[in-house]
Formats: structure tokens, sequence, C-alpha cells
């Protein structure tokens, strides 16, 4: 496995001082990772992800810096983080390892406001789904309401209906699922 292979060689490159500063910091990158829990990387590798970011971060901790090691490691963890995320997302797009560029905080926001949103359309009908979709622009040109009835053989107040139908249970949806659950509060 990369990950293991790299924190045993990273390991050995820490100071006793660098260790105890990653293995005490460790909460911290479990807690971040289970902030990514769904993004379709599994938590085990998000944790090792976060590992490496704090072995990172131990490497490169500069105690002169007017910066405790906890936020200098939450940069590094979830840098490593996201990586694996873009890793996992591009592989069908991708045929090798290379990762272009890091995105930054607002491409990360939108990312995983955008898995909430998908993930939350799975409690809707298909119906509901194509409505929502077409109205909010999702993926496609946004519709209003009358163009949305026409496209679905309905009334405008029957597509209506089934957008407040569908709003309604979206609420209920993200309301179970808060947005904390899929980004890192300190991207914000």
């Amino acid at each position: 496995m990369r990950q293991d292979i790299i924190s045993k060689e990273t390991m050995t490159e820490l100071t006793d001082d660098g260790r105890l500063l990653v293995i005490s910091h460790m909460p911290l990158a479990y807690a971040m990772a289970w902030r990514l829990k769904d993004c379709g990387v599994s938590l085990e590798d998000l944790r090792q992800e976060g590992f490496l970011g704090l072995c990172e971060a131990a490497l490169r901790y500069d105690e002169t810096a007017d910066c405790n090691f906890a936020t200098y490691a939450r940069h590094w963890c979830r840098k490593m983080m996201y990586m694996a995320i873009r890793r996992r997302q591009t592989a069908g797009d991708v045929q090798d390892d290379t990762f272009h560029e890091e995105a930054d905080d607002e491409d990360l926001l939108r990312m995983g406001q955008r898995q909430r949103i998908d993930d939350s359309l799975q409690c809707l009908r298909q119906e509901e789904q194509q409505v929502i979709t077409l109205f909010y622009g999702l993926d496609t040109e946004r519709q209003n309401l009358t163009e949305i009835a026409a496209s679905l053989g309905v009334s405008r107040s029957r597509a209506s209906a089934i957008h407040l139908q569908a709003l309604q249970k979206l609420e209920e949806a993200l309301t179970e699922r808060p947005l904390v659950d899929y980004i890192d509060q300190s991207i914000l």
C-alpha cells in the first residue's frame, strides 16, 4: 500500500519531537478524515492521508514561526486528503497518477456542496429529481416552471407542486446531513 510505505519512511526521518507532534495530533487528522468520510475515499485511506499530512507538517514545521503546530498541520492534512479525493475523482479521466494542481478552497467548498446535493437528490422520485435539476440548472440550462411542465407533459401547477414536494424532501435530507459532513471546517 502506497501510504504504508511512505509513512514508514517518513516516520524514520522525523525526530523524537516530530514523532511526538504527529502522535499527539492524530485526533485532529482523524476528525478531519471523519468530516470527509462520504467523499468516495474510504475513511481508513483518509486517515492514512491525514497521517502523511501530519508527518509532512512535522518535517517542515518551524517552531520559531508565529503559528502553532495544529494550525500548520491542518493545512497539510487537508492537502493530502483532498489530493486523495481528487485522485479518486479523476481516476476514470486520467490514466496515470499525476495530480495537476491542488484546488483552491472555493473549488473544494463547491465540490463538497455538489456532493451533498447529489447525495440528497437520491431521496427524490425521478420526476422530482428532474424538476429540481431543470429548475436549478444542475448540469443543464435552467428552466422556468412553464418550460418544465411542458417537458414533463403536466400542467404548470402540477410542476409547481412537484417542485414544492421535492424541496420539502430535500430540506429534510439536507438537515439530516449538514454540509460540515462533506467539507473541512477550516476552509470556510
